[in-house]
């Protein structure tokens, strides 16, 4: 019995993480979209970058959401991971070209 309790914990906190990773995406991009601005208007405003890393996290979340829902995480994350272009697979190469 601890075990499986064991087990359920260390899973769901991997889906936590996995759901944390998608939001902090967005988040972290908008961010760096808020400081190349504040460069080039060479002052710095953080309320700008709060306020662009909170639609950041909304939007973050919203797309978490969907993925969790439409895929799940683990099997998104697996389809992002396993796919023939990253693991160097020539797809094109693999299919007869026969006319």
């Amino acid at each position: 019995m601890p075990e499986k309790i064991f087990l359920n914990v260390i899973a769901g906190s991997v889906i936590v993480f996995k759901w944390l990773a998608i939001v902090l995406a967005p988040t972290l991009a908008l961010g760096i979209v808020g400081l190349i601005i504040c460069d080039i208007r060479e002052q710095m405003d953080l309320n700008l970058i709060y306020i662009l890393m909170g639609l950041g996290a909304v939007s973050g979340v919203i797309l978490a959401e969907n993925i969790r829902r439409k895929y799940g995480l683990i099997e998104f994350d697996g389809k992002l991971i396993g796919h023939p272009d990253i693991d160097g697979h020539n797809v094109l190469a693999s299919k007869s070209t026969h006319s």
